[in-house]
């Protein structure tokens, strides 16, 4: 039945995609496989922009959220700039220079407001990371990109033709450019509170799995959203936490 009405089927293990099936006749992912690569081909900067635009705002936001709350100096001006310029970007390569600049002072903000004792000093990725902050983060990006990947695959999208990151075999592309936008607001944001919180909490991975509950509606909504911008031709807008 689901052939005979062009229904594809994807199976889940927990939140994470291991399989999909896709209906013979090609009905509804082949169209928008065909319009992906033609979006890459022509519209490749103005998506990796509203990903890096997205990105940079909601860094902002959460800086600015604890300037106001304690009343002290992050630099959040610096982020607001910087999401002001790549706009205008029109290469691939100065958007992400504009995005490596934003994690500088976004970082370096970030920093101040982590408690002396957890000896975070700068973001470290997966097999540098050595102190319990950026450990959790790893553990929190990890759990984010099973649930955006559940959501690019669920809409028909190509996980692995994305606009921001360059394509390389075995690696979801498209997945990494969409988590960009998520990445403060629902991994940083709330391991930024538990830290100050209580420090000891960070390093527990149940207080990190039990944290890690994402607004799954809004992934999957801003997942059809590039979708739909992908399938009708249309302006992708990113999202803007608040």
């Amino acid at each position: 039945m689901a052939n005979q009405y062009g229904i594809e089927i994807v199976f889940f293990k927990g939140n994470e995609p291991i399989a999909k099936i896709i209906p013979a006749s090609y009905a509804g992912s082949f169209k928008l496989w065909l319009r992906q690569i033609r979006a890459w081909k022509s519209k490749r900067v103005n998506f990796a922009r509203e990903f890096i635009y997205g990105k940079l705002h909601n860094q902002w936001v959460t800086l600015r959220y604890y300037e106001k709350k304690y009343n002290i100096n992050l630099n959040s001006d610096k982020l607001l700039q910087l999401e002001r310029e790549v706009l205008v970007e029109n290469t691939v390569e100065g958007v992400m220079q504009k995005e490596a600049e934003g994690a500088k002072w976004y970082w370096s903000g970030v920093r101040q407001l982590i408690p002396k004792e957890l000896g975070f000093k700068g973001r470290k990725k997966r097999g540098e990371a050595k102190d319990p902050f950026n450990i959790a983060l790893n553990i929190g990006y990890g759990m984010l990109r099973k649930s955006v990947w559940g959501a690019i695959i669920s809409v028909g999208l190509n996980p692995y033709l994305g606009f921001l990151h360059k394509y390389r075999a075995g690696r979801p592309s498209l997945v990494l450019d969409l988590m960009e936008e998520f990445r403060s607001p629902f991994v940083d944001r709330k391991l930024i509170g538990i830290a100050r919180q209580n420090p000891e909490e960070v390093k527990d991975i149940k207080v990190i799995y039990t944290n890690m509950i994402f607004e799954e509606e809004e992934i999957y909504t801003q997942a059809r959203r590039l979708a739909n911008a992908i399938l009708h031709d249309e302006e992708y807008k990113p999202y803007m936490a608040k």
